[in-house]
């Protein structure tokens, strides 16, 4: 006789994408319907006898039936897929220690299934409650620069942004200093990080928005010393 475990009461096993996707990522498009098929029964039985995976292979040729029996294990009684015979046994002992627990601790479970039920009236609330943060702009180029930021002002500040809302403030102060300009923002980003800095500073050769005229120091300090003291021919 084959290993036959009815879960009517408990008709629910937890899904594992990781395990779904290693079985099934090569698998054809009807060899793959065949195999959620097979998956769905094992809420029924545990164990996929013969009759039972002919049934749900009839219109599977030969080759894909045997596509569909590399991903299952063959035990005593038919087959089964390991990762989902392995959580409706978790699921099933966990059911069971559940039961046993109302019945020797009814007080303590209703206490429990409170402090769940707070938890997940917290969890929601939390979730209500959170701001999600808005980019000035909308390139992967700020974004990323923009954690590179919070990288260096975490590893040479100890600095990290203890709320969205302060974050947030960040990125309204960054972006009307460089007066709407995403190019002026990233470069002062740049410019603090490169001199060590703490904040943000308007770029130090912008003037309005218009660059100031660069000079060429060693020129003019040639030049003062010609001023002065005759230089030329």
């Amino acid at each position: 006789m084959g290993r036959f475990y009815f879960m009517s009461k408990d008709p629910a096993f937890l899904f594992y994408p990781g395990d779904y996707l290693r079985d099934t990522q090569c698998l054809s498009e009807k060899v793959q319907v065949a195999y959620d098929r097979l998956m769905c029964e094992h809420m029924r039985n545990i164990c996929i006898s013969e009759q039972q995976l002919n049934f749900f292979t009839k219109k599977l040729t030969k080759d894909e039936k045997d596509e569909l029996l590399m991903v299952l294990t063959k035990i005593e009684g038919g087959f089964q897929i390991d990762w989902v015979y392995e959580s409706i046994v978790k699921r099933k002992a966990y059911s069971e220690s559940r039961s046993k627990n109302r019945t020797n601790k009814p007080k303590n479970i209703s206490k429990t299934y409170v402090n769940h039920m707070e938890d997940e009236i917290e969890n929601v609330n939390e979730d209500k409650n959170r701001i999600e943060i808005q980019m000035p702009f909308n390139s992967s180029d700020f974004k990323n620069c923009w954690i590179q930021w919070k990288d260096y002002k975490n590893k040479e500040h100890k600095f990290k942004y203890k709320t969205p809302q302060s974050e947030q403030a960040g990125l309204i102060q960054l972006s009307k200093m460089a007066n709407g300009s995403e190019i002026d923002a990233i470069k002062i980003i740049t410019q603090s990080m490169a001199n060590g800095w703490k904040g943000f500073f308007e770029l130090k050769n912008n003037n309005n928005g218009k660059t100031k005229p660069t000079i060429d120091l060693r020129s003019a300090v040639q030049a003062e010393f010609d001023k002065r003291y005759g230089g030329g021919e």
